[in-house]
């Protein structure tokens, strides 16, 4: 551990990306004495940027502009994993270890044909998958594993955007020209659980792994986590090993989320992974002893890594989501305010629209039952 980085004051962590993720990693690097710049593509005031040190303003498709960003920045790191594969090879290739996680990493998980086919390779459970150029592809597919089927977006997809669920050969006409770009298609996995893990990883190889997360969708954006997931001991092991294995086949540095399908005879699928906070980790801000924050920014420090563990017997997380197109304003906040060990993050967005990611709220406690009825009455009556 001796190549690990000394804090200094003088450092500059960088962020490509300015929306929540970016401000709560810039809160996180702020609480041990590291200055944020961050590259912003909005025209106004994002919610990375009223808490960072320094902001840039460009486009994304701006490699000089990016390159001039990179050279101000001891560090680097990203929001998302929407950045082209050339400009992210471009900033190696002049800043080589500045970026993590870098652009080899990027390129073996960039779309999810590619992300499917390492993972299948070091040996994990993955959802039958096939890219597919016409509907004949599809029909050939649905043949062999049967219907219902998921045609998803190789790349760009999140909160539902990016994919259709196919019932039967009628809706692969409706549905094939609903999607653009590379495409692929998946068997349908009936699984009795969705659960996602946060691991961390430095350059030293370090790891420490979060407690697994049950996460609760609907309409495909996900409303609650429940942490500790009530899963049996056997398959907490199984994900534990499943993402170490994962981590150290993309050599994966920084923090990872990987979303798991549990079916109903005990199989593990392996969804999906982003290499970036995910709103899946968002409860360990109070809910485990170190966030996914801090921990991803001390991977990509190459510092030692936090304990991950719990603070409470059960965390609850309720994801404020935007119930009108207005401008941003919780209505009953004091609703929120006053749930003991409850607490409140808003992202600063001015402008809320139905479904938007506005904020989150995380409950504390050891009656699980009684803190998911608060959630869900706190869920019913706000407003934003």
């Amino acid at each position: 551990m001796d190549q690990l980085f000394s804090l200094e004051s003088k450092s500059v962590l960088g962020i490509l990306g300015s929306g929540q993720l970016a401000r709560m990693t810039t809160l996180a690097a702020s609480n041990i004495g590291i200055k944020t710049h961050i590259y912003c593509n909005e025209s106004e005031i994002s919610p990375a940027e009223l808490v960072a040190a320094k902001t840039s303003k460009g486009k994304f498709s701006d490699l000089e502009a990016i390159l001039e960003f990179c050279s101000q920045c001891n560090f680097i790191t990203l929001e998302n994993e929407f950045i082209d594969q050339k400009i992210l090879e471009a900033i190696d290739k002049k800043y080589p270890n500045r970026i993590f996680p870098n652009s080899k990493t990027f390129k073996l998980i960039g779309d999810k044909i590619s992300e499917k086919e390492i993972f299948q390779k070091s040996g994990l459970l993955v959802a039958p998958f096939k890219k597919i150029d016409s509907k004949e592809d599809i029909k050939k597919f649905a043949a062999i594993h049967g219907f219902p089927i998921v045609l998803k977006t190789a790349k760009g997809g999140y909160d539902g955007y990016g994919n259709v669920t196919i019932k039967n050969v009628e809706e692969i006409e409706l549905k094939f020209n609903l999607l653009k770009g590379e495409l692929l298609v998946e068997a349908f996995i009936p699984y009795v659980k969705e659960l996602a893990v946060m691991v961390a990883r430095n350059l030293a190889g370090e790891i420490q792994v979060y407690p697994i997360a049950h996460t609760m969708q609907e309409n495909h954006i996900c409303h609650f986590v429940s942490v500790p997931a009530d899963i049996t001991p056997a398959v907490e092991k199984e994900i534990q090993v499943n993402v170490q294995i994962a981590m150290k086949a993309i050599d994966a540095v920084g923090i990872f989320a990987f979303e798991f399908f549990l079916t109903n005879d005990g199989k593990i699928y392996l969804n999906e992974s982003a290499p970036r906070p995910h709103n899946s980790g968002h409860y360990s801000m109070e809910g485990c002893v170190t966030s996914q924050f801090e921990n991803h920014v001390r991977s990509v420090l190459n510092l030692p890594l936090g304990d991950t563990s719990l603070r409470s017997p059960h965390v609850l997380m309720l994801n404020l989501l935007g119930t009108q197109n207005a401008p941003a304003e919780l209505k009953n906040a004091r609703n929120f305010l006053n749930v003991p060990d409850g607490h409140l993050h808003l992202y600063g967005k001015k402008i809320s629209k139905v479904g938007r990611k506005m904020g989150h709220f995380t409950l504390l406690g050891s009656n699980h039952s009684v803190m998911f009825s608060q959630l869900n009455k706190l869920k019913s009556e706000y407003s934003l």
